[in-house]
């Protein structure tokens, strides 16, 4: 995996379909094909993007916001949407290509995006903790 095959597969809501679904049947990026679908219309932020331009939600400058895919943990987030929120606030702060390099170099370091099911190790209890996993392969935690 490279770090171009992760920035090129990142999701509008920050999730990196690559690491979804392997067999590349994920599609969401540019069918509005999320398997999440709340709604008729599909996935709020793949909309939400479209229509004001957007190449995903970090270009945002209301982002994360509280709707659909960031719904926030009083609303009943779960760990999912602390890790989008987390996604989404580490490529607004520190760009794509850090965020694509953070989980290259955290994959070769062991951190798996999914173990079971869609759960893993940035499934964590807080948004805080999930930036400072991230960040912390390519700083070496200092």
């Amino acid at each position: 995996m490279t770090v171009k095959q992760i920035k090129d597969s990142i999701a509008y809501c920050g999730l990196i379909c690559r690491l979804c679904s392997t067999d590349g049947s994920c599609d969401c990026r540019q069918h509005n094909q999320c398997g999440k679908k709340a709604s008729q219309e599909g996935c709020f932020q793949y909309t939400c993007c479209h229509e004001r331009g957007f190449n995903g939600c970090w270009e945002c400058p209301d982002a994360p916001c509280d709707k659909d895919m960031f719904t926030p943990i009083e609303a009943n987030q779960t760990s999912a949407r602390r890790k989008l929120r987390a996604f989404i606030t580490c490529i607004k702060e520190d760009g794509l290509d850090r965020f694509s390099q953070y989980i290259v170099n955290n994959a070769e370091n062991g951190i798996i995006y999914h173990k079971k099911g869609v759960y893993g190790d940035y499934d964590l209890e807080t948004e805080e903790e999930i930036l400072h996993l991230l960040r912390i392969g390519l700083t070496g935690g200092k």
